[in-house]
């Protein structure tokens, strides 16, 4: 029942996004309705009552907020990155308790995010580098302590998967807005894949 009403609000938002793209109100309700629902079954079922699920329940709510702040019209892009990066940091910290920090499994990660932050590079504003350069750090840091779980086999994979969804929904992101890279319904592929990464985020804890 729960995958089914998270994947319903999900798709409703793809297609305000096809549909009104421009309509604010509806892109902003639609845009936030699937991270209330998880944010409501976390506190409900008790998600949030463990050291570690409190952390993942914080991220979920800075991530309400930068779903929120990148909805917005104007120039709301930093106060959206500022969420994200504390909903990486608080998810980080999450996946961390309890855990070893296993060194080896951040090398990919890291690798990965030097690569891509040296080809946007030259698209990226002045003011954005520093920004832009703790973020990746940031994401690739929560992709190392969630491939370092130490949990169930179902719990890892959802985790694991769920931080590298995340990963790439965010790498559509800086692609559109930092290369001239036409994606054809890049909306789509952004939300899609990170509605998909939260859930299973949330799926990895409930499990855990």
């Amino acid at each position: 029942m729960i995958p089914v009403l998270f994947s319903i609000a999900s798709i409703t938002h793809l297609l305000v996004l096809y549909f009104v793209p421009n309509e604010v109100v509806f892109k902003l309700g639609s845009k936030i309705l699937p991270i209330l629902i998880l944010i409501f079954l976390s506190f409900f079922k008790g998600n949030w009552r463990d050291k570690a699920g409190k952390f993942i329940f914080a991220g979920l709510i800075f991530s309400l907020f930068g779903d929120a702040f990148l909805a917005l019209p104007g120039n709301y892009f930093v106060f959206g990155l500022g969420s994200f990066l504390m909903a990486q940091i608080l998810y980080s910290i999450g996946f961390s308790i309890g855990n070893p920090l296993n060194i080896v499994r951040s090398i990919p990660f890291f690798a990965f995010g030097i690569f891509f932050y040296a080809w946007i590079f030259s698209g990226i504003g002045v003011s954005l580098y520093v920004p832009v350069a703790v973020y990746i750090t940031a994401i690739c840091t929560m992709g190392w302590r969630a491939a370092s779980r130490e949990c169930s086999s179902l719990a890892f994979r959802k985790s694991l998967i769920g931080a590298l969804l995340f990963i790439l929904s965010d790498s559509f992101i800086a692609m559109n807005k930092f290369t001239t890279i036409p994606i054809p319904w890049i909306g789509v592929w952004i939300m899609s894949t990170y509605y998909a990464a939260q859930f299973l985020i949330y799926e990895s804890m409930a499990e855990n």
